[in-house]
């Protein structure tokens, strides 16, 4: 594998690998062999429905941006950075077709576990299926609250919602990816709105603004508005 990953680094940041003993694992299945390494340049298209990766895809290095398309009005929904996994959802997906593009902010590197293992590892270990389960449930139920708080929530939900959803940096805060018209208008809310549930949640102790970065001081609080 030409790569410098590590077994305990995947242990340490893959989901489907948690408190399993991936040298055992390794020794049994020998499926680091198969997988690969890939880098991206700034501006380069990581994942598309015209370019799959074509299984699990973990973030070693750089960031990424989740678009709701490849056009020049794309909608950023989300960014990613060293730690985050894709392409759990569609590992057993019959419809193959990939609905938003991600795209390296900057440069990117990513270690990617073909398919074919990944369920070659999710037959062999009980704990793994069992992490891979979890995994879904988690992202289900989020994605339900998610829903319920875009549809009918407050702008103080939409906003938590949105900022949970925001990677973390290794001190814990979140950097917004856009200005704040911008995120207003991706929140479908006016920008006295945002600006309000700001300052609700910072006079509340859940947060620190200070310019796009986002100092999340109670997590649990952020939760529990939507």
């Amino acid at each position: 594998m030409k790569s410098d990953i590590r077994l305990t680094e995947l242990t340490e940041n893959i989901f489907l690998f948690k408190n399993i003993n991936m040298e055992g694992l390794e020794s049994e299945l020998h499926f680091l062999d198969h997988c690969a390494t890939r880098s991206f340049e700034p501006g380069e298209i990581l994942q598309s429905a015209a370019s799959p990766l074509g299984g699990l895809a973990y973030i070693y290095r750089g960031t990424a941006a989740v678009l709701s398309d490849d056009s020049d009005k794309a909608v950023l929904l989300r960014s990613l950075s060293c730690g985050d996994v894709i392409g759990a959802s569609t590992l057993y997906s019959e419809k193959r077709g990939y609905s938003t593009v991600i795209r390296a902010d900057k440069k990117c590197s990513v270690f990617i576990i073909p398919e074919i293992q990944i369920k070659r590892i999710i037959a062999a270990s009980p704990a793994a299926a069992e992490n891979y389960i979890r995994h879904l449930t988690d992202k289900i139920c989020f994605l339900n609250r998610k829903i319920t708080a875009f549809t009918a929530g407050s702008a103080e939900a939409k906003l938590a919602v949105y900022l949970l959803g925001l990677p973390r940096d290794p001190g814990g805060a979140v950097t917004l990816p856009c200005s704040m018209s911008e995120l207003a208008d991706m929140l479908n809310m006016g920008r006295a709105s945002l600006y309000r549930s700001f300052d609700s949640m910072t006079e509340n102790g859940i947060l620190v603004r200070k310019r796009k970065k986002i100092i999340l001081l109670n997590e649990d609080a952020l939760h529990n508005i939507f």
